[in-house]
């Protein structure tokens, strides 16, 4: 597992690499091994409270639904539940600082907002969907009318992702370009976010759908300090 200290000791970050073992559920009765997984990216950076980003294809019309962590709900959240039983969404924020979010991904950019001045952390999924629903845009959106946040105050920092996959709608542009012109739209400023350009389709130690690999997924888990 990796780990990355951010904005100036604020945030912490887990990521998960292949020899940690599936962090997906797939249906395949490996349900409680995938949950033993993720409880053990939990631990890496100090979190026995975690909760889950559930987000599905299939009907969906929305690919930017968001959610607030609280302590009340936070046991359907819960990364001890299996699939079906936690609410989809496509991104999560919490004000709580013993409670960690973590996202299953393959080539899709996990992005993490960070609020110091409101002690408020987020991470949306954003993948193709996601992108072409302006949703970057629409979760900082949601930080300003939830949290009152001051989009030029936000930190960012986008997961480990495909490089150098390109979105149709938006003329070929790649999507990680396209996350950060919405970022910037939405009022964050470009030197607030963060991309170590961790690209998984030639990364050794992470899965990745477009090299290949349909059966596994890595993923990221987040925590405020």
């Amino acid at each position: 597992m990796l780990k990355q200290i951010l904005f100036s000791g604020k945030v912490e970050v887990g990521i998960s690499e292949i020899d940690d073992g599936n962090m997906r559920f797939f249906g395949n009765g490996e349900e409680s091994e995938i949950i033993k997984n993720q409880r053990k990216l939990g631990e890496s950076i100090g979190l026995n409270n975690v909760a889950r980003i559930r987000t599905i294809y299939g009907e969906r019309q929305n690919f930017t639904e968001y959610a607030e962590l609280t302590k009340e709900n936070l046991a359907e959240y819960s990364i001890n539940n299996f699939e079906k039983e936690i609410p989809v969404s496509d991104g999560l924020v919490t004000r709580e600082t013993e409670v960690g979010i973590l996202l299953p991904l393959a080539d899709c950019l996990g992005i993490v907002v960070f609020d110091e001045v409101h002690k408020i952390i987020g991470l949306l999924h954003s993948g193709r969907q996601n992108i072409e629903q302006y949703g970057p845009k629409k979760f900082v959106e949601y930080f300003v009318r939830n949290f009152d946040s001051n989009p030029d105050e936000l930190k960012i920092y986008f997961s480990p992702h495909v490089l150098y996959y390109q979105i149709f709608k938006f003329n070929n542009k790649l999507l990680p370009e396209i996350a950060k012109e919405q970022l910037v739209d939405a009022g964050v400023l470009s030197e607030n976010i963060v991309d170590y350009k961790i690209n998984t389709v030639n990364n050794a130690n992470l899965p990745s759908h477009s090299s290949g690999d349909t059966t596994q997924r890595f993923a990221i888990a987040v925590k405020q300090n």
